[in-house]
């Protein structure tokens, strides 16, 4: 599962229950994606809430949006680890995302605090971006992996890290099975 697919998992619980609007990915903020079709439901979202709660989400009225974050159980799809290393090819474009990848996938899995997954959904929101504002926004994730483990808080890193090389093995680069 990537990130586009995180998106199209909402889109089918909004099918599910009649639902119609937009499912966005959030640029900032706690959520990772946002829909209007609570505005066009005649029982106030009600059914739409449940429908994507079912699928996976934890929903939060935002204004007029409904806010959609992934619930633990769908991060843990979305971040599957699969037994890999990162090959980290140091000539080539991605190098800065496998050595990231490499540094946080070695942190061992644990049960996420909050801290934790705002970190994967970081992660996840930067990874939907071009793969340029990707590269561009890896700075920013080392920070907050800094600012992490200065807080001994651990509990993100590998789950993120496992996006990340997800990410690399999607753009053709780094990443082997073992």
């Amino acid at each position: 599962m990537n990130v586009t697919d995180m998106r199209n998992l909402a889109r089918e619980g909004l099918a599910s229950c009649g639902a119609r609007g937009f499912v966005r990915f959030a640029p900032e903020g706690g959520a990772l994606l946002v829909t209007d079709a609570a505005l066009r439901c005649a029982d106030g979202g009600a059914a739409l809430a449940d429908a994507l709660t079912a699928a996976g989400f934890v929903c939060r009225a935002e204004g007029a949006l409904l806010a959609l974050t992934p619930g633990d159980a769908l991060l843990t799809r979305l971040c599957a680890r699969p037994e890999r290393t990162v090959q980290i090819d140091w000539d080539g474009p991605l190098h800065s995302a496998q050595a990231l990848a490499a540094q946080l996938m070695r942190a061992p899995d644990a049960a996420l605090t909050d801290a934790g997954r705002a970190l994967i959904i970081e992660t996840a929101r930067l990874l939907w971006r071009p793969r340029t504002q990707v590269l561009a926004g890896l700075p920013a994730l080392r920070a907050r992996r800094a600012a992490l483990l200065r807080e001994r808080d651990t509990t993100g890193f590998a789950p993120a890290g496992a996006l990340l090389a997800n990410w690399c093995d999607e753009q053709g680069q780094g990443v082997t099975q073992e």
